[in-house]
């Protein structure tokens, strides 16, 4: 069973914040996923919705768009995407249809503003 809250940020980017902010958790199947927009879990849902996954491999010329020109400086880690740093266990198939589950549940709770 999944439970989805929303959180307050206490800090942001190491230093205290005066500005109420929020973060929608999300946990299930032991990982808790912790999103900062409702953009970031509509996304997120997408990728869990595709059941093939294309090539992580991306153009050099888009990783440069995205990054900047200097990406190549940059270490490994810091170049890498949000969805390669999700554990693979999630995208086996019973696991990956409660995450779908769970996550549409909370974006549905999220954009009626019950959240």
């Amino acid at each position: 069973m999944a439970r989805i809250s929303k959180e307050p940020i206490k800090w942001l980017d190491g230093t205290a914040s005066l500005l109420p902010r929020h973060v929608i958790v999300v946990r299930v199947v032991s990982f808790t996923f912790r999103f900062g927009s409702i953009q970031q879990l509509r996304e997120c849902l997408q990728y869990y919705e595709k059941k093939i996954h294309p090539s992580s491999r991306v153009a050099a010329k888009k990783i440069a768009a995205d990054i900047g020109e200097d990406w190549r400086t940059q270490r490994g880690w810091e170049v890498e995407r949000w969805f390669e740093r999700l554990p693979m266990y999630l995208l086996e198939e019973p696991k990956r249809q409660k995450v779908i589950k769970a996550l549409s549940k909370a974006l549905g709770l999220a954009e009626s503003k019950k959240l």
